[in-house]
């Protein structure tokens, strides 16, 4: 099974997943890098250590060579070769004492190339002193418990290493030494068990250090953000009255358990009481036109954690009602649990917002309802009647002739015509009647009434249909197609009349 952990990267790379393989290094090569320099102290520390004692100790092994070989070619091409060794490793040993590793892919290859180059040497050692391989056996195991024990891991192609090993040893053996059927069974058990327990011990000594380095760079970094809390906890009473002195936008600082105004700015002042009446402790349920508002805001911060730019009307120390944006966090305070709100009045700004949807339903001509306005109306009547109660009626009305006022007076007589017409029936209408001008000179309440205008007196007739909205009539635009058709009747009846819809 592999490790998957999310840890907090070190300090300049972005947070990430750090997760470790099978071979306990870090299935990303760019974060195991990472880790081989934080580490470098440890690691470097071993290297040297493989450098150094490793080369020694295989230089050493010279003197065995001329005892068996004598001082023959074959001895002189090995102690050369025991010699490039021996330097290879020194200069691994002096990379090992830097503070930092200055190229870790280029150590990491020169570390596997050594462990390589020590064991392609044994082979050849082997080979030129012949004789029984269980000699050579033993040098053998003890070459690849090393190699997984105490060479470092910094690119995983080491792994394999013990094992491509063992691999050209049983070669070199099988083409070149002497051997019999006892010791195949016996080798193979040992040079099986030295790969799967090395295998192990340098997939356990991996995993360890890097699930060490996770938790102590995790805990660094708990540490300095607690540091940084405790710093900025002691700075927050400080900065808290900073940023209110210095915000142009009224702040309120509240209390949570008593909802006590603890503290607010200038620009709070002025808003809410710019003629100095309050005294005393101030409470923010005194502010709210509706209490129910606040109830709601409340638990709206406490299940999102934060409340932005929520539409509230507010009222100030005197009374006067205040459209607001508000905004609210949770802080704690002096060891309290508080709460800051920011705010934005929009008075005017609602104000403006009226006065556009009045005008989106008004007749600009007339000032009376428009199309729109009145269906929104008369809807609103239709779903607020009370049930088994009859509904309200709709008069739908038509100037007859309006087209030969226009055209014998002018338009602008017809204008004036229409907006005194919109007058006295105004003047004549109960209060909650609608009135509205559907379109041209079609209306919808019935009115003769001679009209003064500057060509003098016109007198006009009026034809009406009438429609009642009583149940199962439940579509405005079902009951103005009835009054139409009551309409119809009225104008082919000889007009100046009023007809009402009947099934």
């Amino acid at each position: 099974m592999s490790d998957s952990l999310h840890a907090v990267a070190p300090p300049g790379e972005a947070d990430s997943s750090w997760h470790i393989g099978r071979d306990g290094l870090f299935s990303d090569r760019q974060q195991d890098e990472i880790f081989i320099r934080a580490e470098w102290g440890v690691i470097g520390h071993r290297v040297r250590q493989i450098g150094l004692y490793g080369a020694l100790a295989f230089l050493s092994a010279t003197f065995t060579d001329l005892s068996v070989l004598g001082p023959t070619a074959v001895y002189w091409s090995l102690l050369l070769a025991r010699f490039g060794i021996l330097a290879w490793g020194l200069w691994l040993a002096r990379v090992g004492r830097a503070k930092d590793v200055p190229d870790v892919r280029r150590v990491a290859t020169a570390l596997l190339g050594f462990e390589l180059s020590i064991m392609v040497l044994f082979l050849l050692v082997v080979l030129a002193y012949g004789g029984s391989a269980d000699y050579h056996s033993i040098t053998a195991l003890a070459l690849i418990f090393a190699g997984y024990a105490y060479v470092p891991v910094m690119r995983r192609e080491a792994m394999w290493v013990g094992g491509v090993f063992t691999v050209l040893f049983a070669f070199v053996v099988w083409t070149s030494l002497h051997f019999d059927a006892k010791y195949v069974s016996i080798a193979l058990v040992l040079f099986g068990f030295a790969n799967v327990a090395g295998w192990q011990i340098a997939v356990s000594l991996s995993r360890g250090m890097r699930l060490a380095w996770l938790d102590r760079r995790r805990l660094e970094q708990q540490a300095q953000a607690a540091q940084q809390a405790r710093q900025r906890a002691e700075q927050s009473e400080e900065n808290l009255e900073h940023l209110f002195d210095a915000s142009p936008m009224p702040l309120v600082l509240v209390r949570v358990a008593d909802s006590r105004v603890l503290r607010y700015n200038a620009a709070a002042k002025v808003l809410f009481d710019p003629h100095d009446l309050s005294h005393g402790d101030v409470f923010t349920t005194d502010f709210y036109e509706n209490p129910a508002q606040r109830l709601q805001l409340l638990e709206r911060l406490q299940a999102e954690g934060t409340v932005r730019q929520a539409e509230v009307r507010l009222k100030t120390v005197g009374g006067q009602g205040v459209d607001a944006l508000l905004s609210m966090r949770p802080l704690r305070f002096a060891g309290e649990d508080c709460i800051v709100t920011g705010m934005v009045e929009i008075s005017a700004q609602k104000h403006l917002e009226q006065q556009l949807r009045a005008l989106a339903h008004t007749d600009p001509l007339t000032g009376l309802q428009n199309r729109r306005g009145f269906f929104a109306m008369v809807e609103h009547a239709l779903r607020t009647r009370p049930a088994g109660q009859p509904g309200p009626c709709i008069m739908l009305i038509d100037l007859d002739h309006f087209k030969q006022i226009n055209d014998r007076y002018g338009h602008p007589v017809g204008d004036e015509i229409l907006v005194e017409f919109a007058q006295v029936v105004l003047s004549l209408l109960r209060e909650g009647d609608v009135f509205a001008r559907m379109g041209g000179e079609e209306f919808c309440i019935l009115l003769a009434h001679p009209f003064q205008t500057s060509a003098g007196v016109v007198r006009l007739s009026l034809s009406l249909g009438i429609a009642g909205c009583d149940a199962p009539v439940q579509s405005i635009d079902r009951v103005l197609s009835m009054a139409d058709q009551a309409m119809y009747r009225a104008k082919q009846g000889g007009r100046n009349r009023t007809e009402l819809y009947c099934d």
